[in-house]
């Protein structure tokens, strides 16, 4: 089966993307589409042929890198545990917007477009829900009420973290493994158990942020 490679429009948005999460890890707030276009290494023009003004790039920002996090997550648990599998990606989700306020934001404002970003996410969630449940680590499964309690919940911790108005730090990041924890109980996990894989979760998101960290 052979894969289409993607056409140059393509390319030069992946790189417009690319050149914008750097740019966010950077400068955050302070990011303007002369700052994507210097690290992309492409003409003004270029830009806006691919996206209407800044607002409209940090939300296809936002979009690709929670797909890529997901992704990303489902890809280094696979085969996991289900249970871990989803402190994992929750964990890594919220993390993310402790970091980046702003990419935190634009996800909470995808969640209000016609293509929602659950979207993004419910293909992996879907399946770890039912995984869980069909193999007894999870007492509720894929069904719409759950869905919407985990997405809901997730949500709504975004919407807590990113809006608190100082820069979020250590103390902030800390409450994530509450959050993962009680999802965890929410869905079947023991009180217990559910606290110790949202601190393993907690604990390897650390380590491998402060490794990229140190290469960077």
């Amino acid at each position: 089966m052979t894969t289409s490679r993607p056409t140059k429009r393509e390319r030069t948005r992946r790189k417009l993307i690319d050149a914008g999460l750097q740019v966010v890890a950077d400068r955050g707030e302070a990011l303007t589409a002369s700052d994507v276009v210097t690290a992309a290494d492409v003409s003004n023009g270029t830009f806006y042929n691919h996206f209407l003004d800044r607002d409209d790039f940090i939300q296809a920002l936002a979009h690709e890198s929670l797909r890529a996090i997901t992704e990303g997550s489902a890809d280094d648990t696979d085969g996991a545990d289900p249970a871990w599998r989803f402190a994992v990606a929750t964990t890594r989700v919220l993390d993310a917007a402790v970091r980046q306020p702003l990419w935190g934001r634009a996800v909470l404002r995808l969640a209000d477009c016609p293509t929602p970003i659950h979207a993004a996410v419910q293909q992996h969630l879907r399946a770890d829900l039912a995984e869980g449940h069909r193999v007894g680590r999870f007492t509720h499964g894929d069904d719409p009420v759950t869905v919407d309690l985990v997405l809901g919940t997730v949500m709504a911790s975004l919407r807590r973290l990113v809006s608190i108005g100082a820069p979020l730090d250590g103390a902030d990041r800390d409450t994530i493994p509450d959050v993962v924890a009680r999802l965890l109980g929410a869905i079947g996990v023991d009180g217990d158990e559910a606290r110790a894989l949202a601190a393993a979760a907690h604990h390897d998101e650390r380590v491998a942020v402060k490794s990229d960290s140190a290469r960077a």
